[in-house]
C-alpha cells in the first residue's frame, strides 16, 4: 500500500490521492477526444472514403482537369460501354485493298512463262525437217529479283511483284505484240517464296505457312498452326502488319466474323496466355486478385467471387470500379480524352437501391480491373470509439494500480 510520502509522476498520494486519480483520469480522456476530434483522418483505415474518391477526380459536368475522372453509372453509360470494343483489329491495321485477299507476285517467288503464237514461223515457233513444229515456247523458271522484275527474251523485264500473274501476262503480250504472231502469254508461280504468315506462341505447332491464293483469314492461320493451347477466353491475338500492331482476345476473335481479317505476306501473328483478374478492394469479404473463369463477367459475378460487400462495414453508395480506359470509349462516354492511348477514369455505382442492383448486372468488368468498395461512414465512427474506450481503459488501470 502507497503511504503518505508516496509519489507518482507529479501528483502526491494521501489524503488527497483520490483526488488526483480523477484528475489523472480526466486528463487522458481529454486528451484522447482532442486528438481523436482534432484529426479523425488519422484514423487507421483500409483504403479512401467515398466522398474523398468523388470529390478527387473530375466531375463530368465540370471543366477542371485532375488525373482521373469519376463517372456515375446509369443505364446509357453501360450500354456506351458495352457496344465499345477497344480491343480488335478492326480500324487499327490496315485492310487489304479492296477487301480482298492479295495473289499478287511477291520479291523472291519462282513464276515460269509460257509464251504461245497462232501460226508456225513466229518468233517462239520451232519447225523440224518434216515441217511439224511447236507454236510455243515455255522459259526455264526464274525467281523474281530484288527489283521485283523477271526477264522475258525480246520483251525485256517485266515488272512482276507486287501484280497479279493477269497484270504481268499483259504486259509480256504488250512487250510482244509487233515481234510474235498474236502472241498470247501464261504466267504461273510456281514457288510461293514470298507470300507466308508467321504464328507463334500459344499454340499446337508454330511456323511460318504459305497464303492460299484465294486469300486466308485470322483463324484459318491459327488453325494450320494447330489452334490455341488454352481456353479461348485467357488467349490473346496479336496481329503484326509491318509498323502496325493490334491485339484481340480469342473470344472475341470468334465471336466477331468482322474482326477475322484477311492476312496479308508478312503478317505475324503471336498467342499468349493472360487470364483476366480482377482485384477487390475495400469493405468486401475477400480483398484480392481473382481469376475470372469464363469470358463475359458482370460486375455481379466478380463481386459474388469475392464473396460480396461487408455488411457491417461496405457503404453501398460507394461502389467503385478503377479502370485505365480507351480514349476513343472515353470520347464516346462525352469525357475529355487523350488523342490516343488510355487514361483513368473511376466508375461509380450506387448500389444501394434496385437500379444500382441491375446496373451491376449488366457493367462488365475488364481484365485488370480494380473493384473498391469504401468503408460507411459510421464504421469510421466505431473506429474513434474503439480509440476512445482504449485509452481510457488505459486510464481506468492505472487508477486500480495506485488507488490506495
Amino acid at each position: 500500500m502507497l503511504n503518505n510520502s508516496s509519489t507518482f509522476g507529479d501528483v502526491r498520494y494521501g489524503r488527497r490521492a483520490r483526488h488526483g486519480i480523477i484528475f489523472l483520469n480526466t486528463k487522458l480522456i481529454a486528451l484522447a477526444l482532442s486528438i481523436a476530434l482534432a484529426g479523425c483522418t488519422g484514423l487507421p483505415g483500409t483504403g479512401p472514403g467515398a466522398k474523398s474518391i468523388l470529390e478527387g477526380g473530375t466531375v463530368v459536368d465540370r471543366k477542371e482537369s485532375f488525373d482521373y475522372q469519376v463517372l456515375k453509372v446509369d443505364i446509357s453509360v453501360v450500354d456506351t460501354l458495352n457496344r465499345s470494343q477497344p480491343l480488335g483489329f478492326v480500324g487499327s491495321i490496315d485492310e487489304l485493298p479492296g477487301g480482298a485477299a492479295s495473289g499478287n507476285i511477291g520479291v523472291g517467288d519462282t513464276v515460269a512463262v509460257t509464251i504461245y503464237e497462232s501460226a508456225t514461223g513466229g518468233l517462239f515457233s520451232t519447225t523440224d525437217a518434216l515441217g511439224n513444229g511447236s507454236k510455243s515456247i515455255t522459259l526455264p523458271p526464274q525467281q523474281v529479283d530484288s527489283s521485283g522484275r523477271i526477264s522475258v527474251p525480246y520483251a525485256g523485264r517485266i515488272k512482276a511483284a507486287g501484280r497479279s500473274t493477269t497484270d504481268v501476262q499483259r504486259s509480256i503480250e504488250g512487250g510482244l505484240k509487233n515481234l510474235a504472231i498474236e502472241p498470247q502469254a501464261i504466267v504461273t508461280v510456281t514457288q510461293n517464296s514470298s507470300r507466308f504468315v508467321t504464328v507463334s506462341g500459344e499454340v499446337g505447332q508454330g511456323g511460318r505457312f504459305p497464303l492460299n491464293p484465294r486469300g486466308d483469314r485470322v483463324l484459318d492461320a491459327v488453325g494450320l498452326a494447330g489452334g490455341p493451347k488454352n481456353a479461348a477466353h485467357q488467349i490473346y491475338v496479336r496481329l503484326s502488319r509491318g509498323k502496325k500492331s493490334a491485339v484481340i482476345r480469342m473470344s472475341e476473335l470468334v465471336s466477331k466474323p468482322q474482326e477475322n481479317i484477311l492476312l496479308a505476306p508478312g503478317d505475324q501473328l503471336f498467342l499468349y496466355r493472360e487470364p483476366k483478374r480482377i482485384t477487390f478492394l475495400g469493405a468486401t469479404a475477400k480483398n484480392s486478385s481473382v481469376e475470372m473463369e469464363t469470358e463475359d463477367v458482370t460486375l455481379s459475378d466478380a463481386l459474388g467471387q469475392a464473396s460480396g460487400l461487408l455488411d457491417d462495414r461496405s457503404d453501398p453508395k460507394g461502389l467503385f470500379v478503377f479502370r485505365f480506359e480507351d480514349a476513343k470509349v472515353m470520347r464516346q462516354l462525352g469525357l475529355d480524352a487523350p488523342e490516343s492511348g488510355v487514361a483513368p477514369v473511376v466508375y461509380n455505382i450506387d448500389f444501394s437501391n434496385a437500379q444500382g442492383v441491375f446496373l451491376t448486372q449488366a457493367f462488365r468488368v475488364r481484365d485488370k480491373d480494380i473493384v473498391y468498395v469504401s468503408n460507411a461512414p459510421a464504421t469510421d465512427l466505431e473506429k474513434f470509439l474503439r480509440l476512445v474506450s482504449g485509452v481510457t481503459g488505459v486510464a481506468a488501470g492505472a487508477r486500480a494500480v495506485i488507488r490506495p
